[in-house]
């Protein structure tokens, strides 16, 4: 299981099963709720081939992808606040 929560955007959800398509996972079923601004998704994924992801090495790879959208998110905001394009 692959549980998110951050600021909710435009385009979040779409950017989040995205990676996850890109990373080779099946998403059996999702979990989608906001909160006003806030986000918290989650979502039940195997490998192509059904089984769970057990190795450390992938599930820090998932994370740190995952991670990077809402990291992203927080650079743009943070520049259109000082006026940055």
């Amino acid at each position: 299981m692959i549980e998110v929560s951050g600021l909710d955007r435009t385009g979040l959800l779409y950017d989040l099963t995205n990676v996850i398509s890109r990373l080779n996972l099946n998403i059996g079923s999702a979990h989608v709720v906001t909160f006003g601004e806030k986000a918290v998704d989650s979502f039940y994924v195997t490998d192509l081939t059904g089984a769970k992801i057990t190795q450390a090495a992938r599930q820090a790879n998932i994370r740190k992808q995952l991670l990077e959208i809402f990291e992203k998110t927080t650079r743009v905001s943070a520049e259109h606040l000082r006026g940055k394009p």
